[in-house]
């Protein structure tokens, strides 16, 4: 008889030991996936926030009464799909698209921002009236000044957005993929605010944001990898 009530503790006890184990890891799933929701709303807002800063605050006396409508509808389309990939952590064990689209979410959010704060809703005006921007293009062209202008603006996006979304303590995030998302997310604005500007302009001032993207990310995730400002749950 002791041996049998022995063998029927230790069942007993396993068997408790792994329910409560399941149960505990049921309760830390929960709050893992009730942060990972609430994150990813919280980006999709200031994504939201800044296609639509963008977009309202852009003078269109220049435009065609179409253009509003596609830039809009374009910019959402691709807001909706980066915010559903961000919201249900879609990832790969060689892509990480949600890190990469709340990067790119998130940069887009800093852009709206910025441009709402900026004098002059012409960015490329502003920057041209700048004695910066003014000597560039007097001396190598304004195709130059355009790439030096998307390359300054779109490194300090990168950076930051790379560095609050990658400072969490989990894997390292090469900065190929977050660099693509965050340019295909600005891609609508670069072109609205090229319209009227010629093909040249509009071309280096999307490889200004192509490259300072990458040099953003890529040292926002540096960042990040070493100076953690939350650990993984």
């Amino acid at each position: 008889m002791t041996e049998k009530q022995a063998s029927a503790d230790v069942r007993e006890g396993i068997r408790s030991g792994i329910v409560a184990t399941i149960r505990q890891d049921v309760e830390q799933r929960g709050g893992r996936t009730a942060r990972r929701l609430l994150a990813a709303g919280l980006i999709g807002v200031v994504g939201a926030l800044g296609v639509t800063l963008l977009v309202s605050s852009h003078p269109y006396g220049h435009h065609p009464p179409w253009h509003v409508v596609v830039f809009s509808t374009v910019w959402a389309g691709l807001l909706v799909v980066s915010s559903a990939v961000a919201l249900l952590d879609v990832r790969t064990p060689g892509l990480p698209l949600a890190r990469s689209a709340s990067i790119g979410i998130l940069g887009v959010g800093l852009a709206g921002i910025c441009g709402a704060v900026c004098p002059d809703q012409h960015f490329l005006h502003w920057w041209s009236a700048t004695g910066v921007g003014d000597s560039i293009a007097e001396h190598a062209g304004l195709g130059v000044s355009s790439i030096c202008f998307g390359l300054v603006t779109t490194l300090v996006i990168g950076l930051l957005s790379a560095f609050l979304v990658l400072c969490d303590g989990r894997q390292a995030v090469a900065p190929f993929l977050p660099t693509a998302v965050l340019v295909v997310l600005l891609t609508p604005g670069v072109a609205l605010q090229s319209v009227g500007t010629s093909v040249g302009v509009f071309a280096g001032w999307l490889a200004g944001t192509a490259a300072g993207a990458y040099v953003g990310v890529a040292a926002g995730a540096w960042l990040g990898e070493r100076l953690p400002l939350r650990r993984r749950s």
